[in-house]
């Protein structure tokens, strides 16, 4: 089990009460029972893969702060320059399981609100310029050095460095330095500029919190109620009587059509539907594959008797809501299941762990609708075998 050690014996509580999307914080020797397991040669291997999210970014290329996209080939590491680069590699957590230990220390953190590890190597030099984000961030220094600089000022509103391919900051003056050793952790909240400068070859693991932005989470919510919106429904006149001018709008009208449409807006139960449905989907890039030929529920039933073990598939996303009644909503990879108070431990089971031994599972598929609901997640491929993976 991978820890973090806060300074001071600081408790999770107090980091979440005084620090979290408040304010930086420098935790020194923060992670010191886990042995970071990928070399610069399997994140350059990784960054070769098809479907694998990667970048380089070179100060000096043919371009200021030149932007490359993988998948990558050996032939383009080789043409690198000595220093001054950055390799980056999302999701890597997802990838391999060694690196998916690492989520275990911020687990005080809902799961849901976790995006992905990302891996950079850099050579001496490297950077990807001064820079904000819009997500929380934990930057754990793996192996060499990186210089962090940040500033507190307010960069909202910030010019960037016109005609580049990545965002960096037109003027940055910091307000704090440190040099990041192995182990230690910089936590960023959203909107802090810094600059991480690798003094030698080093590699740095982010622990990213997913942030989407309002159009996203307006876009997203608009086409969920447009899919849950009989067509059948129409607007209707309230009680008309004769109009002065036929080309004006009454009050009334404007305030039944509103009415009509908050039923659906601010509905509490749409609401909590969408937003488990909206956090849990998995990035497109990421997809998952149904099982091509179905199983029966009795079929995935005598399969859990001969296996040892489940495993959540590595893409895949869970959570859930309490709803009324003690009712319960449960979400994977961005589709909901409605289910009743008695589903609620392999609900809990399910979203807790990402591997059950077989046997613990079997205890609760006696009860309604759990071996239906393990049926739909494996068939979905949502859930594997362990030697399915």
């Amino acid at each position: 089990m991978v820890d973090i050690i806060f300074p001071d014996k600081m408790t999770p509580r107090e980091f979440l009460d005084h620090y979290w999307q408040k304010q930086p914080l420098l935790m020194r020797n923060a992670i010191q029972d886990y042995q970071f397991p990928l070399v610069p040669e399997e994140l350059a291997g990784l960054a070769c893969e098809e479907g694998v999210e990667s970048r380089l970014v070179i100060e000096h290329g043919e371009t200021p702060w030149e932007l490359k996209h993988g998948p990558f080939s050996d032939q383009t590491f080789a043409r690198l320059p000595e220093d001054h680069w950055t390799l980056l590699v999302q999701d890597v957590d997802k990838y391999i399981s060694d690196v998916a230990d690492l989520r275990n220390a911020f687990r005080f953190i809902p799961d849901w609100r976790a995006d992905d590890i990302m891996i950079s190597y850099a050579e001496d030099g490297g950077s990807v310029g001064p820079h904000t984000d819009t997500y929380d961030v934990f930057l754990i220094q793996a192996n060499g050095k990186r210089r962090w600089q940040i500033s507190t000022n307010n960069h909202s509103n910030a010019e960037l460095l016109p005609d580049l391919s990545v965002r960096v900051l037109k003027e940055f003056v910091p307000t704090q330095e440190w040099t990041l050793e192995p182990g230690d952790i910089l936590y960023l909240p959203p909107g802090v500029a810094h600059w991480g400068i690798a003094e030698g070859p080093c590699m740095t693991y982010s622990m990213g919190y997913r942030a989407p932005s309002m159009q996203e989470m307006v876009d997203d919510f608009s086409q969920f109620l447009l899919d849950r919106i009989p067509d059948r429904l129409h607007y209707m006149d309230p009680p008309l009587s004769l109009q002065s001018n036929p080309g004006e709008i009454l009050e009334t009208n404007s305030e039944l059509a509103a009415r009509n449409l908050n039923s659906w807006l601010c509905n509490p139960d749409l609401q909590a539907e969408w937003f488990g449905c909206f956090v849990t989907q998995v990035k497109e890039h990421l997809s998952i594959d149904p099982l091509d030929n179905p199983l029966s529920k009795e079929e995935v039933g005598a399969l859990l008797m001969e296996q040892d073990e489940l495993v959540r598939h590595p893409f895949s996303r869970f959570a859930f809501a309490r709803g009324g009644n003690g009712s319960i909503l449960f979400f994977a990879c961005g589709e909901s299941y409605p289910l009743q108070a008695h589903q609620q431990p392999l609900v809990e089971a399910l979203c807790k762990d990402n591997l059950w031994q077989a046997e613990e599972i079997l205890k609760m598929i006696n009860f309604s609708g759990n071996l239906e609901l393990l049926t739909k997640l494996y068939n979905s491929g949502y859930l594997l075998i362990a030697d399915d993976e």
